[in-house]
């Protein structure tokens, strides 16, 4: 099988496995009973929290607390703002992740005002706009950091700084699930403005199951999940030991040159693509993008169709998200940017890990070039059939 879907998840590393063995089948007690210190059960946490803290360049390990990942994380911050306020102005992005878009749409029928600011064609949020919708009345801003369709990075710089100005109070959230473990995150150089930040393992070869939220020092959230106590009080719930030892590894093995060689297969990916298909469009290739990512559309094309055909050929890559029915549609992130419906259709996303290879890459656009040949020939059979 050739995986070109590491935005979707990825294969935890045999160093993040070998981690994990030990907690599954020997230190198996619970981390939270007043023997941890003595079993050692307690350690993965610690481990944990130190490698993220020293990942991301938080002020220290305490400004995190463990969850399921960033889809819980998420929630928990719209959760809080619902306890913490009885109104106010919550502002998104248009292309933001369904675990922050459906909770904002809960904090909507909730009373509070929710406002959608829009990307550019490129996917870049309009900072205008941002500006604009600033006001006393905020109470939480939630920008994704890097874009899962697309791979955009957002300013997140210059979106905290507009912020702080224009609504000094408001809470700042990042979901940089696509972001942390991919490129560098730096919270207190970088991202001095972010005041929460959410994050998922398995996205940078970690275990499922696993993640967190990062909560700037002075930030306080009324907790999601009750009864025990855990994460001093922030989180109740036995903690996943076994996935935060894995965390741990996958942090602590992050190396940003292993990002420069992916970012050079994804440049040498497009090329040979424009090459192989000229009329390939590929989307925002202008702006500052995770270096793994390429989102593409071939004219005429089905996306969700092209994925199947090459998945029955063992290549698998990301395209449109299922919705409740099962039924596909276009990337939602696309149709936002005004990429013309039959265009972003027709879209695929690869995304590609250090363990892809250029020989992967060839093999996978030599099986696409099939895959639209069965497409097109099928498409002619139906119009016969029609006629």
């Amino acid at each position: 099988m050739i995986y070109l879907d590491n935005n979707a998840t990825t294969q935890p590393s045999p160093r993040v496995v070998e981690a994990m063995l030990p907690y599954l089948n020997e230190c198996y007690f619970n981390p939270s009973s007043s023997t941890a210190a003595f079993t050692g059960a307690d350690a993965p946490r610690r481990a944990a929290a130190g490698a993220i803290a020293k990942l991301v360049n938080a002020e220290e390990p305490d400004c995190f607390s463990f969850t399921s990942g960033a889809t819980e994380s998420n929630n928990w911050i719209f959760s809080s703002i619902t306890k913490s306020f009885k109104t106010g102005t919550v502002l998104i992005s248009a292309v933001e992740h369904a675990s922050v878009s459906e909770p904002a749409i809960e904090l909507a029928r909730r009373g509070f005002k929710v406002i959608e600011i829009p990307v550019d064609q490129r996917g870049l949020l309009h900072l205008d706009a941002l500006h604009d919708a600033l006001g006393e009345e905020t109470v939480l801003v939630s920008i994704m950091a890097a874009n899962n369709e697309t791979g955009v990075l957002q300013p997140l710089p210059e979106i905290g700084s507009i912020i702080r100005k224009r609504s000094p109070a408001a809470l700042f959230h990042t979901d940089a699930t696509q972001a942390i473990g991919k490129v560098k995150v730096d919270l207190q150089g970088d991202w001095p403005d972010v005041d929460l930040a959410s994050f998922s393992a398995h996205k940078f070869h970690g275990p499922k199951g696993i993640g967190g939220l990062y909560i700037r020092p002075g930030i306080e959230l009324l907790p999601l999940l009750l009864g025990g106590g855990q994460e001093e009080g922030r989180r109740s719930g036995t903690l996943n030991t076994p996935g935060l030892a894995g965390l741990a590894v996958a942090a602590t093995d992050w190396n940003p040159v292993s990002t420069e060689s992916i970012a050079n297969l994804r440049d040498q990916l497009e090329l040979e693509l424009k090459t192989h298909f000229p009329g390939a469009q590929i989307h925002s290739a202008g702006v500052r993008r995770l270096p793994n990512t390429s989102c593409f559309s071939l004219t005429g094309a089905v996306g969700e169709e092209l994925a199947a055909t090459l998945a029955t050929q063992g290549i698998i890559v990301g395209t449109g998200s299922a919705c409740a029915s099962g039924a596909m549609r276009p990337p939602k992130t696309l149709l936002a940017m005004n990429v013309d419906y039959e265009v972003a259709r027709a879209a695929l996303r690869v995304s590609l890990s250090a363990a892809t290879n250029i020989e992967q890459v060839r093999e996978f656009l030599r099986q696409l070039a099939d895959a639209l040949s069965t497409q097109s020939m099928l498409k002619r059979v139906q119009a016969v059939h029609r006629s």
